[in-house]
């Protein structure tokens, strides 16, 4: 299941008008995204206090399987939707449409969708040429500790406190915190590069492990105090390999009634919280063509031409983000907490720049219009990115 996600107002207000119960399940209204360097100096506050007002929807922390049980419940309780669990498919007939399964059983429909997410069976044939998922250089650990023991710790209460997203960045590397479960757990995410991670390498058929906390307590021995507690604190961990992949040729299959939605079209690194939150407007936007358009392959041309622009700008920003979270003490690093203190679209961390952040959390995905991108943040200097030369990280 993963640990904690982060729900944006983007993501929130879809989830709601379908009729998703968030009110049931325990969560934690989200401060804002907070920036502190890797000994412990808070350079950004992007707070979320009117993201309700301002935008329509609230911001939450919520466990992964608190989601997903809200999301089966809205589903099952719909009399025109059928869930079926277990159920392999082992082929397409793009043209029919249908799906044939492993038990034998064909399933025919008007339009098949294929959420199968970044190591997808059909991507290859729907995009017309092959594309692997790209290692991105990073790893990430994902750990959940109870709070009881954050709580007795006068340092550390206040993070569970207050809920904030509180990202420490430091050299190759960087962690973000914050509470779920109304402060009864508290997420971890820990972002490491290849090179200086201590862990067990992923084998290369592998997309997770797990493992235990000694080398993450060795590799930030030299970070601040909270971040060496919340490692100490850590027993097993899950350590997963980040991948993803230049932005696909085509989402639709040519015969025009199948289509790829989320991740199996547009993976991204978890640097902007934004990978289930995209996938969100994917469908709302698929949902609003269908509506509009008077023929599946019309609506699916439509949903396509809304969607990959956005989806694929956001990927782009993990990128940058990565570049900018991970650097070297210095003078670029130097010139990255300059920048932050500024609402332009020079500031480095997406959300401080108001534009940015109104263009992501204001979208409406259930209405079928065409929109302009933002600029990109700037990247750092090529001579000081931990990254230079590796695929997917020429500027």
């Amino acid at each position: 299941m993963g640990a904690g996600i982060r729900v944006s107002p983007n993501s929130s207000k879809l989830s709601l008008s379908w009729g998703v119960d968030l009110g049931s399940i325990p969560k934690v209204a989200s401060l804002g995204n907070r920036f502190v360097d890797y000994k412990g100096n808070i350079l950004l506050d992007c707070s979320y206090a009117d993201v309700e007002t301002r935008y329509g929807a609230p911001y939450y922390l919520i466990h992964r399987a608190d989601l997903i049980e809200a999301l089966v419940r809205a589903v099952t309780s719909h009399p025109n939707i059928t869930l079926r669990m277990a159920t392999r498919v082992a082929s397409y007939d793009y043209a029919a449409p249908s799906v044939t399964l492993q038990t034998g059983a064909t399933l025919t429909a008007d339009l098949v969708v294929a959420a199968d997410g970044i190591k997808s069976a059909v991507r290859d044939e729907i995009n017309g040429a092959a594309l692997q998922p790209m290692d991105t250089g990073d790893v990430a650990y994902r750990i959940l500790v109870p709070t009881a023991a954050l709580l007795a710790d006068a340092e550390m209460a206040p993070y569970v406190r207050h809920a904030w997203a509180v990202h420490w960045m430091g050299p190759e590397a960087h962690a973000v915190g914050y509470p779920l479960r109304s402060g009864e757990l508290y997420n971890v995410i820990i972002d490491v590069t290849h090179r200086t991670d201590l862990g067990d390498a992923i084998g290369l058929d592998e997309w997770r492990s797990e493992a235990d906390n000694a080398h993450l307590v060795a590799r930030f021995g030299d970070w601040c105090s909270p971040v060496r507690k919340l490692c100490a604190l850590a027993g097993s961990v899950l350590k997963w390999k980040l991948a993803d992949f230049d932005s696909l040729d085509r989402w639709v299959h040519p015969a025009g009634k199948v289509a790829l939605l989320g991740d199996a079209c547009h993976p991204m690194m978890p640097y902007m919280a934004q990978g289930a939150a995209q996938a969100t407007e994917d469908a709302a936007t698929l949902a609003a063509a269908l509506r509009e358009r008077e023929s599946i392959p019309d609506a699916l041309r439509a949903y396509e031409a809304q969607r990959k622009p956005r989806a694929t700008y956001v990927a782009r920003n993990t990128r940058v983000l990565q570049e900018w979270l991970h650097l070297y003490d210095g003078p670029e690093r130097e010139r990255r907490d300059e920048l932050a203190k500024h609402d332009n679209d020079d500031n480095p961390f997406f959300w401080g720049c108001s534009r940015r952040k109104d263009w992501l959390f204001g979208h409406d995905a259930a209405k079928l219009r065409m929109e302009e991108v933002p600029p990109l943040p700037p990247f750092p200097a090529k001579e000081a990115s931990v990254y230079h030369g590796l695929p997917g990280h020429d500027y």
